[in-house]
């Protein structure tokens, strides 16, 4: 690669991190990120070391009555075929179960076992426990505020017309 090229590109990557040190999106997923990785490092002290990051996203998708594979790889934004590794890795766990959905003899439907139950439960009072050491450093207003902002913004936007 020409020194040209390469000076190109490095001017590029300098630019991008720098832009993205106030950029609201990278700040979001860097906070999102600090959920996360306290989330799973203290789930795993309790007990669930096998959860890894990728498979968050099948617990964050899943309803109550289940869903099908198609279904969380559409609302993680993966592939199906993706997902379809995911939930076996997570059925392999005994996380999840995958049996043939009853509307539609091609899909499998994904709902969770009493080991994903616990699960869940336990990542929700981590996440409840970090949300009030927030309220502490920010204030119980701004938290209040601050989540409603974010549900704003995860809202799609009105369309015109």
């Amino acid at each position: 690669m020409s020194r040209g090229l390469r000076s190109l590109f490095d001017d590029a990557l300098l630019q991008f991190a720098a832009g993205a040190r106030d950029d609201l999106g990278f700040l979001l997923l860097a906070a999102a990120d600090t959920v996360v990785t306290a989330t799973l490092a203290e789930v795993a002290a309790q007990g669930h070391p096998q959860i890894r990051r990728v498979h968050v996203p099948v617990f964050m998708h899943l309803e109550p009555a289940g869903a099908t594979i198609s279904t969380l790889a559409d609302r993680a934004g993966v592939t199906r075929q993706a997902m379809t590794g995911v939930v076996r890795e997570l059925e392999g766990l005994g996380y999840v179960s995958a049996t043939p959905d009853p509307t539609d003899r091609r899909a499998r439907r994904v709902t969770l076992t009493a080991l994903g139950a616990e699960y869940c439960g336990a990542a929700t009072l981590v996440s409840e426990r970090m949300t009030a050491q927030w309220a502490e450093r920010l204030g119980g207003d701004a938290i209040d505020r601050l989540r409603d902002q974010l549900r704003s913004l995860a809202a799609p936007a009105p369309t015109e017309g």
